[in-house]
């Protein structure tokens, strides 16, 4: 682990973070998600009671909501989720779902909200969808820095592997077992 250093702001602990965690998983976002990603992690560091929601139903409520509203409440949608697969995937086990449960939901809202949006809201909306992989990788990572005990579990790191082909995922399964893992073909038979 290497050692944490403080910076004079949360955003800028933040943004130190992610920048540490795009470093040890070789990826790179651009400056845009990278910003969102920031922001969404200052903004929640604050709201404990994420855990408490229920985010099938407010997907639902979201989807029946007028414009305004419905976006704002889409795009909490996939913030959540990206936080609870990302930063928090034993929220998984709690609710009964599978960690892909809230990659899925999240990548959904997400396009949903850049199919409600002006064309350069849109084009983030659909990267934070298309990139949700990699930004829930920088998450897990973001977590075994701060605790190498949160790391994921090999359970999770197998359900990660199998469901979503998460290269952190696999990185953890090889770290936890003697035994050869085929990668093999993505494609399904």
């Amino acid at each position: 682990m290497g050692v944490l250093l403080l910076q004079p702001t949360i955003t800028a602990q933040w943004q130190s973070l992610v920048k540490e965690a795009e470093s040890s998983n070789n990826l790179r976002l651009n400056d845009e998600l990278e910003s969102y990603l920031v922001f969404l992690l200052g903004y929640y560091n604050q709201r404990p009671d994420i855990a408490n929601s229920i985010l099938a139903k407010e997907f639902l409520t979201g989807m029946t909501e007028k414009y305004t509203r419905q976006r704002e409440c889409l795009r909490e949608v996939g913030d959540k989720c990206l936080l609870f697969a990302g930063f928090f995937p034993e929220q998984a086990e709690k609710k009964q779902v599978k960690i892909k449960y809230f990659i899925e939901l999240g990548q959904t809202a997400y396009i949903q909200v850049a199919s409600l949006s002006k064309p350069g809201s849109a084009s983030l909306y659909n990267a934070l969808s298309y990139d949700f992989l990699s930004l829930m990788e920088i998450l897990h990572s973001i977590r075994s820095l701060s605790d190498p005990k949160k790391e994921l579990t090999p359970l999770q790191a197998f359900e990660l592997w199998t469901d979503v082909k998460s290269q952190r995922a696999l990185t953890v399964l090889r770290k936890n077992t003697s035994f050869p893992i085929l990668v093999g073909s993505p494609r399904k038979h």
